[in-house]
C-alpha cells in the first residue's frame, strides 16, 4: 500500500535578539532549498516586514490589499489567497502584525493559532520557513507552536550569546506545554569574521555553551553584500557579490535536507 505524503517540515528561524541574521538566513535558506527542487514557503512573521522587503515587495501595498500574515492569523483568510507564488513562495507581513499581540491575547487558542492556520501549507509545500520577530512574545510563541524544528541564528559576538540560554528555556516550555514535536535542528553562527579575535572567541564560547545539545552549523561569513542584496530585493544567492558568502547557506540547505529526509 502506498504511503501517504509526509507533512512538510516547518522550521522557525528564531532568536529574541535582533540583528543576528534571522531574515537573511530565512531568505537565503529558502532560496537554496527551492533551488534544490523543493516546494518552499517563506513566512514573514515580523511586523518590520523585513523578509517581505528582502523579496522585493511593498508591505504597505500588500496591507492595503489585505494580503499579509495578519489576514491569515487574525482575519481567518485562506492561505492560498495570500501567498505570493515563487520559488520560494512568500506569505508577506506588514506593520499591522504589531497589533497582533493584544489581539491574540483575546483568542482562546491565541498561542497556537498559527499552527491551525498553516495546516494547509504542510500539505502543499515540502518545507515552511518562518522568519520570527525579535522577541519572545506571542508571535514567536505561535511560530514555535506551529514548527517541527527551530533553527537559531546567533551572531558571533558576546552580546548575542547572552540570550541563547533563555531562548532554549522558552523552546523547552513550548515543547512541554504546546508542541511536543518541536526540536532544535541546530544553531547557525552568523556575521562571522574569522580574522577578528572577538568573533573567534565568541564562536568557541558558543560551542562550549551548547555543550553538544544540538548541532552547530558552519558559520556564515560577514559580508556587506548581504545588505546590498536586501536593498536590491533579491536573496543573496542571486546577488553577484555574494558567491563565497552564500556557500554556507547552500551547505546548510544540503545538511537540513539530509537530516529531514532521513
Amino acid at each position: 500500500m502506498p504511503q501517504p505524503p509526509r507533512a512538510a517540515a516547518v522550521i522557525a528561524v528564531a532568536n529574541q535578539k535582533g540583528g543576528v541574521g534571522k531574515t537573511t538566513t530565512t531568505a537565503n535558506l529558502a532560496k537554496a532549498l527551492a533551488d534544490a527542487g523543493r516546494r518552499v514557503l517563506a513566512v514573514d512573521l515580523d511586523p518590520q516586514a523585513s523578509l517581505t522587503i528582502y523579496f522585493g515587495h511593498d508591505p504597505r501595498a500588500l496591507d492595503t490589499q489585505g494580503r499579509t500574515a495578519h489576514a491569515l492569523l487574525l482575519e481567518g483568510r485562506p492561505l492560498d489567497g495570500l501567498v505570493i507564488e515563487g520559488a520560494p513562495a512568500l506569505l508577506p507581513a506588514s506593520i499591522r502584525l504589531a497589533t497582533s499581540e493584544s489581539d491574540l491575547l483575546r483568542e482562546w487558542n491565541g498561542a497556537s493559532l498559527l499552527a491551525e492556520r498553516l495546516a494547509p501549507a504542510r500539505a502543499r509545500f515540502d518545507l515552511v520557513l518562518i522568519d520570527c520577530s525579535p522577541s519572545l512574545g506571542l508571535l514567536t510563541v505561535n511560530a514555535l507552536a506551529a514548527a517541527t524544528h527551530v533553527l537559531v541564528p546567533v551572531k558571533t559576538d558576546y552580546l548575542s550569546l547572552m540570550g541563547v540560554a533563555l531562548l532554549f528555556e522558552t523552546i523547552e516550555k513550548i515543547r512541554t506545554r504546546l508542541n511536543p514535536e518541536l526540536a532544535v535542528i541546530g544553531v547557525l553562527p552568523t556575521m562571522h569574521d574569522v580574522r577578528n579575535s572577538h568573533d573567534r572567541e565568541a564562536l568557541a564560547e558558543l560551542e562550549e555553551l551548547l555543550g553538544g545539545r544540538c548541532r552547530l552549523f558552519p558559520a556564515v561569513r560577514r559580508s556587506t553584500a548581504f545588505d546590498q542584496a536586501s536593498v536590491a530585493g533579491v536573496p543573496g544567492l542571486d546577488h553577484p557579490g555574494l558567491r563565497k558568502a552564500v556557500e554556507a547557506y547552500q551547505l546548510l540547505a544540503r545538511d537540513l535536507l539530509r537530516e529531514l529526509d532521513a
